[in-house]
């Protein structure tokens, strides 16, 4: 009994490393969030952990604060379509990448996700002086443009993940039993990728709310969440910025426990059908 006991503890020891190991990453990467949520319920300038004071008074003045409320509203102003207009977009691009033969198709893929690739830093200076070429100016359209530039290729390349693991014969099934392309498209190809085009617009929305650097340079005078944080931390630093940044860390959240909630009621579902 004795002999085979180290090799009974032996995957018992690989699970407990790999768990710990697990969890170590997690901490490390979710420790500077933790450390944001703490400052933001900190009653005092500099966060200290000798003499920690809870206070929700942050949170009241980013609530109040009409800088703030219309730093959020410019941000959804900016989010929403840019997850709607690059959601099409992305999704029709991965659709013609993945389910169509065409002349240069190689090609295609790398023109459509070379944005990817650009530095943001660059890829927003060179939409400002686009936007300034054509006398597009400064603001909210502007900005809706330079994020689409860059988050449709992010979306298309989620989608035909997705898209590439669909068999072709299902398609070629539903065109021999009569289906025509609307119908073909809207009951059997857009259905079976739906968990890429949910992916893809949520991964769509996270990047255009937290976007800083193509927004700093098309909004113009219209102040976003990234922006006003920005400001705050170079021009002045103010314990409502902890607060704010907290906000946008739980809307995340809150985010993930919807997309993991829908997933799991569709595996449900998977299963009962």
């Amino acid at each position: 009994m004795s002999a085979n006991t180290p090799r009974l503890s032996a995957p018992r020891l690989r699970a407990g490393a790999w768990y710990g190991y697990v969890l170590l990453v997690a901490l490390f990467l979710m420790t500077p969030l933790f450390t944001l949520v703490i400052a933001s319920f900190y009653d005092g300038r500099f966060l200290s952990i000798v003499d920690y004071a809870f206070t929700l008074h942050w949170y009241e003045v980013a609530f109040a604060s009409t800088s703030i409320q219309s730093a959020f509203l410019n941000t959804a102003k900016i989010a929403v379509p840019v997850t709607l207009l690059s959601t099409v977009i992305g999704t029709g691009g991965a659709v013609a990448y993945t389910r169509h033969e065409f002349p240069f198709r190689e090609q295609f893929k790398l023109l459509a996700l070379l944005p990817i690739f650009f530095p943001l830093l660059l890829l927003g200076l060179g939409m400002s002086l686009w936007a300034n070429v054509t006398n597009l100016g400064y603001g909210i359209l502007p900005s809706v443009i330079g994020e689409l530039v860059w988050i449709s290729p992010i979306v298309m390349f989620v989608v035909s993940i997705t898209a590439l693991g669909v068999d072709p014969d299902i398609e070629e099934a539903a065109r021999d039993l009569g289906a025509d392309t609307v119908t073909l498209y809207k009951d059997v190809v857009l259905p079976l990728i739906a968990d890429g085009i949910v992916s893809g617009a949520i991964f769509a929305f996270v990047l255009a709310w937290n976007n800083y650097y193509i927004v700093s340079y098309l909004s113009g005078a219209q102040s976003t969440i990234t922006t006003w944080i920005h400001a705050k931390m170079t021009q002045g630093f103010t314990p409502t910025v902890p607060a704010v940044s907290s906000l946008i860390f739980y809307s995340s959240v809150l985010l993930v426990v919807v997309v993991a909630l829908f997933e799991y009621n569709k595996s449900e579902g998977d299963e009962h059908s």
